[in-house]
């Protein structure tokens, strides 16, 4: 079947010619972009006319960094806290909710965030006493809304292992109060113990929760996406789906190095996911790509994020994977031709991970793409290097444009491009509430000190996402010979104010140029 579209604001995301006044659409590809006249003349009589009567069509959008199945997990099976909740609210939505994780036949698990720091709550800290009073029996974990730290409750902690008077030592923190005794408070690497522990739900809820995020996804116009932490039980989900045609999604899948927690799985077996990485390999997932983290989170009460003294050391305090320890392991995936995403919340980490590929180029030479993920926090020196190193800076999570979390001095978008770096954007599904990318398109147009314009930002979320995991021949643009990859929205995004085009609405996704959403009217 042949489809032309004309009458409407047509956006390639090609640098040297963004815009085209009709396309063609043939078995899934475009067959033709350009001159509404040349179209027409080159459609047969059986084509289908679409009068986009002004609206505008543009290439699927590309999320830089998501959470899949944690995100499915996180609105579908886990407990949701009401924001900023107190202990005594959060123990309410506790016993509101059903039991979640069955766990062997002594108890069931209850899991579920986020929890915020008084800071922000103006109550007291949640601890495992709070917990211990409504479930002294069964062991419950609450994220906290870094999703790198938690709390969790004296059974939980039982179950781990952990005790009074244990110390996790160098990239984490059992927090103890002022007798001694631990609070539940499990910060980083330390929570990797309870996370073991909390039993693998069955596969028919990792698959429905897959399934769902993906939906999700197409209603926001998100055609391919970077998976940040694909663990074995979202590639098992994948692949299930992608098996029953209902993927429909192009899934950059980064294996994880060594973080038990994000990788659901002991280091061993995180070590043998990646060993055996290409049998899950399908028509719409990659599972050549890897992602490691090297610090936390730049957030309080806690920060854990790496960052650079006055005199510019690093401050090694979080730094979660030593130099020389990066650049052997990056050099090995190097070596492989895989692709690594490294996680940089702080400055220091930036500069680490940087150094070490430096390391890596020095020896390996060009030629495949590594990333530093969320790219918020850059000293002003190390941003010619990401050109320089061929460094893809991936910019999330896309949180920028919001007030509460004081970002908006950060994401120097313009900087980033001033100087030649390959710039994406993502969402950092699980920490945002949803995976829309446009209020996040909207708050890099109008940052405050390093703004880019319209192109630019629709760019980062299209073509250049498409060249970052390797796969610009065949998506990113809408150009004659690439996948019918597109997204109708309601509205011109170059002519409409800059307030609203983070209030664009989806009307049709395409992947491959069959339409996997239709926004209904109640929407």
């Amino acid at each position: 079947m042949t489809t032309l579209f004309r009458n409407g604001r047509i956006f390639t995301a090609e640098s040297e010619r963004p815009f085209v006044e009709a396309i063609v659409i043939e078995d899934g590809r475009i067959a033709f972009a350009g001159a509404e006249h040349d179209a027409i003349q080159l459609a047969g009589p059986e084509t289908e006319i679409v009068d986009l009567a002004g609206r505008m069509l543009m290439p699927g959008m590309h999320d830089a960094h998501t959470h899949l199945l944690l995100s499915g997990l996180k609105y579908l099976y886990e407990t949701r806290l009401p924001a900023h909740a107190g202990p005594s609210q959060i123990v309410a939505a506790l016993k509101a909710h059903s039991p979640e994780v069955g766990g062997d036949t002594c108890c069931t698990w209850h899991v579920g965030g986020e929890v915020f720091p008084p800071s922000i709550t103006g109550e007291p800290a949640l601890t495992r006493s709070h917990l211990d009073e409504a479930y002294p029996d069964d062991p419950v974990y609450l994220y906290d809304y870094s999703i790198h730290h938690g709390v969790a409750n004296s059974r939980a902690l039982a179950l781990a292992g952990i005790e009074d008077g244990d110390e996790f030592g160098h990239g984490g923190v059992y927090v103890h109060n002022e007798d001694g005794r631990l609070t539940g408070e499990l910060i980083e690497e330390a929570s990797w113990k309870v996370l073991r522990q909390i039993p693998d739900r069955p596969a028919e809820e990792y698959l429905r929760a897959v399934r769902w995020a993906v939906a999700m996804c197409h209603r926001f116009g998100i055609t391919s996406v970077q998976e940040a932490s694909a663990s074995e039980q979202a590639l098992h989900a994948y692949a299930a789906l992608d098996a029953a045609d209902e993927l429909n999604l192009h899934v950059a899948a980064h294996l994880v190095w060594r973080a038990e927690g994000f990788g659901m799985a002991s280091r061993e077996h995180l070590d043998e996911l990646l060993a055996d990485h290409a049998r899950w390999t399908s028509p719409y997932v990659d599972p050549g790509f890897v992602k490691i983290w090297i610090d936390g989170a730049p957030l309080p009460p806690t920060p854990t994020h790496a960052t650079l003294q006055a005199d510019g050391r690093v401050d090694e305090s979080w730094l979660l994977v030593p130099q020389q320890e990066l650049a052997s392991t990056i050099a090995r995936f190097d070596a492989e031709g895989r692709s690594v995403k490294i996680h940089c919340a702080g400055e220091g980490a930036v500069r680490v991970c940087l150094d070490a590929l430096e390391q890596v180029r020095a020896v390996n030479g060009a030629g495949v793409i590594h990333e530093v993920a969320h790219a918020g926090f850059v000293s002003e020196s190390d941003f010619p290097r990401f050109a320089a190193l061929d460094v893809t800076a991936e910019m999330s999570p896309a949180l920028w444009h919001v007030p509460e979390y004081g970002l908006s001095a950060a994401f120097h978008f313009q900087r980033m491009l001033e100087h030649g770096a390959r710039m994406t954007i993502g969402s950092d599904w699980i920490i945002t509430p949803d995976p829309n990318l446009l209020p996040g398109v909207q708050g890099a147009i109008q940052h405050g000190t390093f703004p880019i314009s319209r192109q630019q930002a629709l760019e980062a979320v299209t073509r250049v996402g498409a060249e970052a995991v390797g796969r610009a021949d065949e998506r990113g643009t809408l150009t004659a010979g690439k996948r019918a990859d597109m997204v109708l929205l309601d509205r011109d995004l170059f002519a409409v104010a800059e307030d609203e085009i983070g209030m664009a609405r989806v009307l049709e996704t395409f992947v491959g140029g069959k339409r996997v959403y239709r926004r209904d009217e109640d929407e």
